[in-house]
């Protein structure tokens, strides 16, 4: 039976090893819980966390303020998929963060579409205005 925990894991750390000459990869434990984080060479690019919890529970996301992070699925191969296109969006600069107080707007541009998520903040008209924007850059 294949470990739904070891799987991801396993797959972030040989993802992160294909960025070596780009990226770093850092590794903390706390309680039990596991986070991998990517760290960029260039500092205006932005990394990536993944977060192993006790038991199996686990997320992945940009490592901003106003990123939301997505859950891992207890099926490995969507868990997978989900980490290789959150990678993938950090490593070819494909996201804007605004920041608004503790939170913000991220828009994600994939293939000629933007969507948007939302962490501790609200569209209220004039959002933009009020945003501190950040346009990530590729990793290369």
């Amino acid at each position: 039976m294949v470990d739904p925990v070891s799987v991801p894991r396993l797959h972030f750390e040989e993802y992160a090893a294909r960025l070596s000459d780009c990226a770093t990869l850092q590794t903390s434990e706390d309680h039990g819980a596991t986070f991998l984080r990517i760290v960029p060479r260039r500092p205006d690019a932005v990394g990536v966390v993944l977060y192993l919890g006790n038991g199996y529970h686990g997320t992945v996301q940009l490592d901003d303020q106003a990123a939301v992070p997505a859950e891992l699925s207890e099926d490995v191969a969507l868990a997978v998929q989900s980490i290789d296109e959150v990678i993938r969006l950090a490593v070819e600069g494909r996201a804007t963060a605004f920041h608004l107080g503790r939170g913000g707007c991220l828009e994600e541009r994939n293939a000629g579409a933007t969507t948007r998520s939302w962490r501790n903040a609200w569209p209220w008209p004039g959002w933009r205005r009020r945003a501190h924007r950040v346009d990530f850059l590729p990793y290369r």
